[in-house]
This record gives C-alpha cells, structure tokens and sequence, in this order.
C-alpha cells in the first residue's frame, strides 16, 4: 500500500481542568498535524493524491480553528471571560488532550473529496518534541470511493 503524509505546524494553548498534574494549568504548544492517506494504486501521476489537494484545504481548517486559539473544554470555568475578551477559542465536548484533538482533525479531514480507493489513514498530534498522539479508525470508516 502507498502512504503519503503532510504535516502542518501551528500555536495553540489549552489546559486540562481534571487533570490533577501541571496540565491543569493554562499552557501553550507549538502543535504538528500529520495527516496519512493511503491506497493500493497510484493515479496517471503516480500518487496516491496531490499533496497540495490535502495540504491547503487541512491546513486553512487548522489556521482558521487551531492556530493562536484557547482549545477548551465546553465545561472550563475560564470560558465566559475569555469569551468576553473576544479571544480566538475552539471548544471541545471534552478535555482538549492530544488524543480528542486527533480524532477532531480525522473527522475533518475525513470529509476532504478523494480519488475512489484513497483512504484516510491516521491523523498525528505533535503536542511537544517528545510526545504525540494518534487516531486512526479499525474499521473501514475512513475509507470511501
């Protein structure tokens, strides 16, 4: 199978409110997204897809949600004054982890046009240079075409 990826950095902050450690507390990250497409053949250029065809529309998605933004859970006590200071924020039904933040970049980059038989492969989220956290689903969801 054939594999292609594009990464995209971009700033954010968050903290996780039940958390017990230090991650409770209001922090930043400087962010990576990959984001892996695969399929078993290759088009008359020979390539899974255009990079460009994957990279600008995940990329104007992160700048515009993502980058220099609050990601917060809907449930954060800091929500209502921020909000009041006009800040850039994305709320999360849940703990704005790594984790949940790859699952969200997957679903949106599940809904990206895609040659027939290119499937979504996995999405990473590179919180920091020595930690990371991937989603990828088991069953044959990120498939279509």
């Amino acid at each position: 199978m054939y594999q292609i990826s594009i990464k995209i950095k971009y700033e954010y902050a968050h903290r996780l409110i039940h958390h017990a450690g230090k991650c409770r507390h209001v922090h930043g990250h400087s962010g990576e997204a990959t984001v892996e497409f695969a399929s078993n053949k290759l088009n008359n250029n020979g390539f899974v897809m255009d990079f460009y065809d994957v990279k600008a529309p995940i990329k104007k998605w992160i700048n515009q949600f993502w980058d220099h933004a609050y990601l917060a859970h809907e449930k954060d006590p800091l929500l209502p004054g921020l909000q009041a200071e006009g800040m850039k924020i994305f709320i999360f039904p849940e703990e704005p982890s790594a984790e949940v933040m790859a699952r969200q970049l997957f679903e949106q980059a599940a809904t990206l046009e895609r040659p027939p038989g290119v499937i979504l492969a996995r999405v990473t989220i590179r919180e920091t240079c020595t930690g990371s956290a991937s989603y990828q689903r088991s069953d044959d969801n990120g498939a279509r075409g």
